[in-house]
């Protein structure tokens, strides 16, 4: 004659894809760790399965039993993906800079962006070249940071327009490593 905890397995074993459905909807369609879960959650229901008094109750509490199972599955990866995130931080040495950071911006480029209007300036100055954030630029000329990022749009363009004028075709390489010969706008 089975016992209770073989006739309990065998009750849960015979819903196994049911709870498998249950679980991957749970985990956004990730049937691999469905199954992790699962067989975790049949290990502990075995493990409580003497204290069960109410079989009738069991696939109820096993769905329960799952839902945890499923939170902790969850916030266990989220924990390790952060530690794994602070250890690449603190273990790995910086990337290089990319080659295009070496090349020079072209002479050209400080003198023409002064001669823009004065807002336009600004925001190329302190943004583009200065490193500040919009958001902060933004906050210093009285400007919202989305009327500030249109206007930065703006200026960028006027730039762009103004370096092809006076420089040419190598303004079309974004002013990197620069080749004309002109002298300085001034």
């Amino acid at each position: 004659m089975p016992s209770s905890a073989d006739a309990q397995l065998a009750q849960l074993s015979g819903r196994r894809e049911e709870f498998v459905g249950f679980l991957t909807s749970q985990l956004h369609g990730n049937r691999a760790d469905a199954e992790d879960v699962l067989q975790h959650g049949l290990l502990k229901a075995l493990a409580a399965a003497p204290g069960l008094r109410d079989e009738e109750r069991l696939v109820s509490w096993f769905y329960q039993l799952l839902r945890n199972a499923v939170v902790d599955h969850v916030r266990s990866r989220q924990s390790t993906r952060a530690r794994e995130a602070r250890w690449i931080d603190e273990t790995m040495p910086p990337e290089a800079a990319p080659p295009e950071a070496e090349k020079q911006f072209c002479h050209c480029l400080a003198s023409i962006a002064a001669s823009l209007p004065p807002k336009p300036r600004t925001l190329i100055e302190r943004v583009d070249l200065g490193g500040e954030s919009v958001h902060h630029v933004a906050a210093s000329l009285g400007l919202t940071p989305n009327a500030a990022s249109v206007a930065l749009h703006r200026a960028r363009a006027q730039l762009r327009q103004h370096l092809e004028t006076f420089c040419g075709a190598c303004a079309q390489g974004a002013c990197l490593d620069c080749d004309c010969d002109q002298p300085a706008a001034g």
